[in-house]
């Protein structure tokens, strides 16, 4: 079996899973991939807790070069995707509501 060093987890997490998370948010409007983004985004983000702390014990310098692998980091990154994904689903309201009453 191969283990995945914890800071190249977080690296892909960074540069690929988050951004995913977002084109998903965008492309589909269903309440059910909401509902899954909410459920799954507080255990990513306790996840990247664990790895950065994993991360910062083995490779005491890796925050220098992986944003993730300093708490304070996973926190802010969190935060804004949070606030991205809140924009896009009130955009999304809005133009749920707007095309609501245009059926006739």
């Amino acid at each position: 079996m191969v283990t995945i060093d914890p800071c190249i987890r977080l690296k892909v997490i960074q540069s690929q899973l988050l951004p995913a998370v977002l084109k998903s948010a965008v492309e589909n409007t269903s309440s059910d991939i909401k509902t899954a983004i909410d459920l799954n985004l507080p255990s990513l983000e306790e996840k990247c807790y664990e790895l950065a702390e994993k991360c910062q014990k083995k490779y005491p310098d890796c925050g220098k070069e992986i944003e993730l692998c300093k708490p304070e980091n996973i926190k802010t990154v969190f935060i804004q995707t949070r606030e991205k994904l809140d924009k896009i689903w009130k955009e999304q309201d809005k133009q749920g509501k707007e095309t609501a009453g245009t059926d006739l």
